[in-house]
């Protein structure tokens, strides 16, 4: 753990803007504080209201898709889907949250967060239809009814990864409370996670070895030949970051007891608490972008499951460098082996101290990182400006704490959920041709 420096200071400041506007919304009417990022400028609603309202929606969205061809496009897209709710208590406002997904099912599958009242989470909800392929329309949330004991504690601020081949979620850290004062550092994995095969059961791993201190906004990249979870960074709760690296193996609760195994890297980057983490396979690669005092510079680190040499730091893109994203924390990110590109959206940024009501804003950009594991080339950032579906619609509300998570068969990013200081969104959208080819 470091000691309280410039960095931690910015991030406690930052840290107590959040909680003050998150004060300032929590007191107002739930229509005044959640914003659908697909009506911005919605005025006050019941819950109820807003049911019918999406509905309406949904039935003219259906109506327009039969009457016209949808042409499909060669360049970048953002398209708004319009999940039905299998129960209409599912309003799906999450910030916060995890979100993995499974591309055998295309289902989105997400834990935890705070709900439009600024209430913490456990339930685990899943979206069908989750890139879109279906139409606009045709995907269903529902709630995956994870009922037997025991069950982790409501969270936000954690972070969640993947097994595919075994349909398994697995969950690390975050913060018990919604000040933060009780961070967290349990593993929890969850079978049958995409609500298919069986009934989805939660169970609590308790790996040998000592454990990593509780923390909030870890980083977690997943070695699936391996079986092996790479944790880095995030900060304990108050502002304080940490910089180390923690490998889990038998991460899935299969394949024998887990065991956590701190690693020793060379280097040290400044991307911290609140960066963005993609790993490559192939390389052995874990990709970090931004964090920490609103940097924007990228380092990878080789080795990064711990096995095949000593782990090294490489920066690969320094802050302030001349074409790269500007700076911020909460971005997320996905990464396509095939073409090693690192796409990057959204987050939170500084604004500096001229104006420091409200120096905070939240970031809607894409980018693109070419060559990101460091092989190949050059690395050298894109920026993308994508077009909206539809006649004149808009792009999605510039948002942090929200999930992104990739699928490589459509090369899609797909959002959801997040905030700005307008409150909790419940959209998810798609963008195509998402690592800008």
């Amino acid at each position: 753990m470091q000691g309280i420096n410039a960095t931690s200071m910015r991030s406690i400041r930052r840290r107590a803007a959040k909680a003050f506007t998150w004060i300032l919304l929590s007191g107002l009417t739930l229509g005044t504080a959640v914003v659908d990022s697909h009506a911005q400028a919605m005025p006050a609603h019941r819950p109820s209201d807003v049911v019918h309202m999406r509905q309406q929606r949904n039935w003219r969205v259906t109506s327009r898709a039969s009457q016209q061809t949808q042409v499909p496009s060669s360049v970048p897209m953002w398209s708004p889907l319009f999940p039905t709710f299998n129960d209409p208590d599912l309003l799906q406002f999450r910030a916060a949250h995890s979100a993995v997904y499974d591309p055998g099912s295309n289902t989105l599958i997400v834990f935890g967060g705070f709900d439009q009242n600024y209430n913490l989470q456990g339930g685990v909800l899943t979206e069908t239809n989750a890139n879109g392929s279906g139409g606009f329309v045709a995907g269903v949330w529902s709630d995956l009814l994870t009922n037997t004991f025991p069950i982790p504690p409501a969270r936000s601020a954690h972070t969640a990864v993947y097994d595919q081949t075994n349909n398994r979620m697995i969950i690390f850290g975050g913060c018990a409370d919604s000040a933060c004062l009780i961070p967290l550092n349990d593993t929890w994995v969850l079978t049958n996670a995409n609500g298919i095969g069986g009934t989805a059961i939660w169970s609590q791993l308790s790996p040998s070895g000592t454990a990593p201190s509780p923390r909030a906004y870890p980083n977690l990249v997943y070695d699936a030949v391996n079986n092996r979870m790479i944790m880095f960074s995030g900060d304990n709760g108050r502002g304080v970051p940490f910089s180390d690296v923690w490998v889990l193996t038998n991460a899935n609760g299969l394949g024998g007891t887990p065991a956590w195994t701190q690693l020793s890297p060379t280097g040290s980057p400044d991307a911290v608490d609140q960066s963005t983490a993609v790993y490559d396979p192939a390389t052995n690669v874990m990709i970090v972008f931004s964090g920490g005092n609103y940097v924007n510079s990228v380092w990878t680190l080789s080795n990064a499951n711990g096995l095949g040499g000593t782990p090294a730091w490489t920066s690969l893109i320094a802050n302030g460098a001349a074409g790269a994203p500007k700076g911020r924390y909460g971005a997320a990110a996905i990464y396509d082996s095939t073409s090693n590109r690192m796409t990057i959206y959204g987050g939170g940024s500084d604004n500096g101290i001229t104006n420091p009501d409200f120096d905070f804003v939240a970031l809607g950009d894409v980018w693109v990182l070419a060559n990101a594991n460091g092989t190949g080339g050059n690395p050298a950032w894109t920026q993308l400006h994508p077009k909206v579906a539809g006649d004149g619609g808009s792009p999605p509300v510039a948002r942090e704490f929200f999930t992104a998570v990739g699928d490589l068969s459509t090369n899609s990013l797909i959002i959801f959920g997040g905030e700005s200081i307008e409150g909790i969104y419940l959209s998810t959208w798609v963008l195509s041709h998402a690592n800008g080819l």
